[in-house]
């Protein structure tokens, strides 16, 4: 969407610092503009959280939205024709086992690339494109960091854009740090962005002179992000798809980030009230505890609801509806286990109270709130200090529930207590607490058993009420 269609303040702050291009402003863009802004933003796969990565559609949507840079990663076919596909074999995008540097640019161009598995089955399936269509398309005005992913291709890229003007302007040569590509790329003129990984951390003084910029994974620990900082070099950290990924990073001095999720992390759209399960895509908030690269398990959208049915205990961020502050915050939804009941004391529900967006992991040391629903019928208020462990605040026994029977559960924050019910009840259905140490806005649901069976999330809203304080019904 449009970032002129995102009347937020935070939206206008990254507009405002140059992070993000205003409406209307259509480039040309530069290297050198984008690193003159306190921050700058590159579309990671074309923003594969939003739409079909390494794709014309991901590709076009993202500058649409104001991006003023995108990743492209290439490869060759074995006729020679360079594609843009981030794996070197297509069977994790088309369902396809080619190895591209083994197949002719026939074989590719009839596949489909399908993300449904992670952003929803109503994904559409999009064609994997020819650089040159790419380059066409958004050189003239986009900065593009782009990778020669089979490492092979340097010579042949950079004679390709020779054809293109102003591509010493517009073009990042993207590898990894140890690469012998940035030596070719730097002799003809080419800005340079070298990544390191793990096996690099100790071996960054010898590499950090080879590049421009640095780049380095959002989940590098703090010393070695701040020890690339200090070579005083532009660092920028790729797949940064939460809102607090970004923070982190930007605390430490990195300047640029490798979005994977630029509708969100850039608030270019409004936050939501209702889930949107039913529209087959999964909204930009909404995030898996697993990361993009593991699709096996991941939350799926069953007739107007969420399946959770990782082996894992896992959790399912409702991101386009956090954040809210207020008197009094009301979240309400329906779950369910569709095909039987877990064993035990297994339980699921919703956490809740957390300061930011960062990933649930249940039974970790989070912070904040957990409502469980057992299949027992008991519902069970815990807090959680983070190391300091989890206490239960109140508890109440209710009749069990049915396979496949939905129960409606409803959670009220005030500054005064927290309160949960459940509406098709009545003696033993509330559970309440004066504990009101965290009133975060953000919330996750969460499966806290491993294992089978799923269960079924729907009919979520999430509120502010101005009435600041709430009593539970009688009886």
């Amino acid at each position: 969407m449009p970032a002129s269609a995102a009347a937020t303040e935070a939206s206008a702050s990254f507009i405002a610092e140059g992070a993000l291009a205003a409406a209307g402003d259509a480039g040309p863009f530069t290297i050198a503009g984008l690193l003159a802004a306190p921050g700058f933003f590159v579309a990671h796969r074309g923003s594969g959280d939003n739409w079909p990565e390494h794709t014309m559609l991901a590709y076009t949507q993202s500058a649409a939205a104001g991006l003023k840079a995108l990743e492209v990663s290439v490869s060759s076919t074995a006729d020679g024709v360079l594609v843009c596909h981030h794996d070197l074999n297509t069977e994790r995008l088309t369902g396809t086992d080619l190895t591209i540097a083994r197949a002719s640019y026939a074989a590719l161009e009839s596949l489909r690339n399908d993300a449904r598995a992670w952003l929803g089955p109503a994904a559409p399936l999009e064609p994997i494109p020819p650089l040159e269509d790419v380059l066409r398309t958004f050189l003239p005005a986009r900065v593009i960091f782009l990778e020669d992913k089979q490492g092979t291709n340097a010579d042949k890229i950079l004679e390709l854009l020779e054809s293109y003007p102003g591509a010493r302007e517009r073009v990042v040569w993207k590898q990894p740090a140890s690469s012998p590509g940035h030596a070719l790329a730097r002799a003809r003129g080419y800005t340079t962005w070298g990544y390191v990984t793990t096996p690099d951390f100790r071996n960054l003084a010898a590499l950090m002179p080879r590049v421009d910029l640095l780049g380095v994974h959002n989940s590098a620990p703090d010393d070695v992000v701040r020890e690339l900082v200090a070579s005083g070099k532009p660092v920028a950290a790729w797949e940064v798809r939460r809102r607090s990924d970004h923070a982190r990073l930007k605390a430490l001095g990195v300047r640029g980030f490798v979005c994977s999720n630029v509708v969100h992390v850039l608030h270019l759209e409004e936050r939501r009230s209702e889930d949107g399960f039913d529209t087959g895509l999964r909204y930009a908030g909404d995030l898996p505890l697993q990361s993009e690269g593991d699709w096996q398990g991941q939350p799926a959208f069953q007739q107007g609801a969420v399946r959770i049915s990782s082996d894992e205990p896992s959790s399912y961020l409702m991101g386009s509806m956090g954040g809210l502050s207020g008197p009094r915050l009301e979240l309400a939804f329906e779950m369910r286990w569709p095909e039987g009941l877990p064993a035990g004391t297994g339980s699921a529900g919703v956490a809740f109270g957390q300061d930011d967006d960062a990933p649930y992991r249940p039974g970790s040391a989070a912070s904040g709130y957990e409502l469980e629903f057992g299949a027992d019928g008991r519902m069970t208020l815990r807090r959680k200090d983070g190391a300091a462990g989890a206490s239960v605040l109140a508890a109440a026994e209710g009749p069990p529930p049915a396979p496949g029977e939905w129960t409606r559960l409803v959670l009220s924050v005030t500054p005064r207590m927290v309160i949960a019910r459940r509406p098709d009840q009545q003696a033993g259905s509330i559970v309440e607490s004066e504990d009101t140490a965290y009133g975060g806005g953000w919330f996750s649901f969460v499966k806290n058993y491993g294992g089978g069976p799923s269960v079924e999330f729907r009919n979520v809203t999430f509120q502010v009420s101005a009435a600041a304080d709430v009593c539970p019904p009688a009886g």
